[in-house]
């Protein structure tokens, strides 16, 4: 802030640490800015194995590996994908078998939609990938928003652009509903489907959005398109989030299927304090003919 933070909010001390005696949200509301900061593991696993790989291919740097590559899909599309960040459990096997992932784009779908909630949307998922014929939509506008998604609603920034492009709502006011949606307020919810369907003006009778049902949508299939909206957004997952974990997840599933050693050398240093994890990336190894050998006196 511009100030001493404690000019602004009452602060403590935590295990050594500063904190604020306000939450996130009253930290918000009073003009603070809130940023969440994630370590990942898997980040460093990424570098030691690059490391490793370095020794005899100088040249190696995983910021360039193709993320195309047909041999690293196909591991991950025969659910072998222990060891792979975010894609270890047997849901999200299973889910990879269904569905044969191609591409960065589908293993960002695949994380956005397994989890409580999107996860009645993969059956049909999967169907209308492998079934394009079938992909349906109540007005032609949503195809532009939903096509990636074969027809469904996944992610949070799509609804996003569905009441801009279908209500011609500002980037800031449909970022504002989007987390309405998300939070449950009803209150926000019950006004913002008015503005939706029929359009806002200011006191001077200047147009702040046209609403759907003046951009050209009937009136009952502009009502359906916000309550399904209304009823996922609150599961609705952030793109720009699941992208970067996928990118994540594609290097991992990368480097074990062209460097497993170096690989699962640098996974199971991590792993050390682990004894489940390590027996099971014991067995892969095994499993992929890699000797992993006991501790040496010398």
């Amino acid at each position: 802030s511009d100030k001493p933070i404690a000019e602004y909010v009452p602060l403590a001390v935590n295990d050594d640490a500063v904190v604020t005696q306000y939450t996130m949200t009253g930290l918000e509301e009073l003009g603070l800015l809130k940023m969440d900061f994630l370590g990942l593991r898997n980040l460093t696993v990424i570098d030691e194995a690059q490391k490793y790989i370095r020794k005899y291919s100088p040249d190696f740097d995983i910021e360039k590996v193709p993320l195309d590559d047909k041999q690293t899909y196909t591991m991950m599309g025969k659910g072998l994908t222990d060891g792979v960040f975010q894609f270890e459990s047997d849901g999200m096997k299973n889910v990879l078998r269904q569905f044969g992932p191609e591409s960065i784009e589908d293993l960002t779908a695949i994380l956005s939609l397994y989890r409580p909630g999107p996860m009645d949307s993969i059956p049909k998922y999967i169907h209308n990938r492998h079934n394009p014929q079938d992909i349906s939509y109540s007005t032609p506008a949503l195809k532009e928003i939903l096509d990636v998604t074969y027809g469904c609603i996944v992610y949070q920034e799509q609804v996003m652009q569905v009441f801009r492009t279908l209500a011609g709502y500002s980037f800031g006011r449909a970022d504002i509903v989007r987390r309405a949606m998300a939070k449950k307020k009803h209150e926000v919810m019950r006004r913002e489907k008015e503005f939706f369907l029929y359009g806002e003006r200011d006191e001077k009778g200047n147009v702040i959005c046209d609403g759907a049902i003046a951009r050209g949508v009937e009136k009952e299939t502009a009502e359906k398109i916000f309550e399904d909206m209304s009823s996922f957004s609150s599961y609705a997952f952030n793109k720009a989030h699941a992208a970067a974990y996928s990118f994540v997840a594609y290097r991992t599933a990368y480097l074990k299927c062209h460097y497993p050693a170096e690989y699962f050398s640098a996974l199971m240093t991590s792993m050390m304090d682990s004894a489940s994890k390590l027996a099971l990336y014991n067995a892969e190894c095994k499993r992929i003919g890699i000797r992993v050998l006991p501790p040496h006196v010398n």
